[in-house]
């Protein structure tokens, strides 16, 4: 290649720079919000402002030590621990069927099991208050984890059919030409491989059930009140700091389980 030719397609730095800049600003715009909710949490005064006036831990101490926002993480946790396990068994069956099944109707069940991504949560939260008011499930434990369920599972199936699609079919004929059972070539070949996605799918489908708000909304009761309800429920009152600190600490908590995930099982090749 001509050396003219070479560096024309060599980009300035001043070119990179204007290409990223669009990307930067959109960044800037999603992240900000963040940064604010999160300084303002450590101020010493008795009310939401920017910048904060100070620095104090008070109100981390104070959600630690309150009654009522104990009791919605806890809620919230135990809700957690059992929607995943419930969604990723569900959602793995599902997921396999559609990445390594090959059999009539499996896009229309793959749309079939992602639909619920295309529907506005506030639309399911409203169609399911409804249904559960007439079955009496409203406001219930079973009611909730049923609501979280719904939201929950597609992630878990797209997670667990991408890990299905990447299987190596030559293992598993391997083992079947050598003597093994389908159901033991099951267990010993395709599921080691699932099991990145497994995992990815349960930590996935815990964080969106702590931060899931629209349809809690709709289906949770007082004794099944969770964190971003109870958030959601004080900020029409008063905006406290003690609403920032909670939501800086699932913000954390979150953030860390996505970078554990991405450096462990590399969740980013997933979504």
């Amino acid at each position: 290649m001509p050396e003219n030719r070479r560096r024309g397609l060599r980009r300035s730095p001043l070119a990179r720079v204007a290409g990223a800049l669009p990307v930067i600003l959109v960044c800037a715009f999603l992240l900000l919000p963040l940064v604010v909710v999160a300084v303002s949490s450590f101020t010493s005064a008795s009310n939401f402002r920017f910048p904060p006036q100070g620095f104090s831990l008070r109100w981390y101490e104070e959600v630690f030590t309150s009654p009522d926002w104990l009791g919605t993480v806890g809620t919230s946790l135990i809700l957690a621990v059992v929607v995943a396990p419930i969604a990723v068994v569900i959602g793995t069956l599902g997921g396999y069927a559609i990445g390594a099944g090959r059999f009539p109707g499996q896009r229309a069940l793959n749309v079939l099991f992602l639909s619920p991504l295309a529907v506005p949560g506030i639309m399911v939260g409203l169609a399911l208050m409804y249904q559960f008011q007439s079955l009496g499930l409203r406001g219930s434990a079973v009611g909730i984890v049923i609501a979280h369920l719904i939201v929950v599972f597609p992630f878990c199936v797209r997670v667990a059919a991408v890990s299905a699609a990447s299987l190596d079919r030559r293992l598993v004929h391997a083992a079947r030409v050598l003597g093994a059972s389908r159901f033991r070539a099951f267990l010993t070949i395709t599921v080691p491989q699932l099991v990145p996605g497994v995992v990815a799918g349960a930590f996935l489908a815990a964080v969106i059930s702590l931060g899931e708000v629209a349809v809690s909304v709709f289906v949770a009761g007082s004794d099944t009140t969770t964190v971003p309800v109870q958030i959601y429920s004080a900020v029409q009152v008063q905006l406290e700091p003690s609403v920032a600190a909670v939501s800086t600490l699932l913000l954390v908590v979150s953030v860390a389980t996505i970078a554990i995930l991405d450096r462990t099982v590399h969740i980013s090749r997933f979504l």
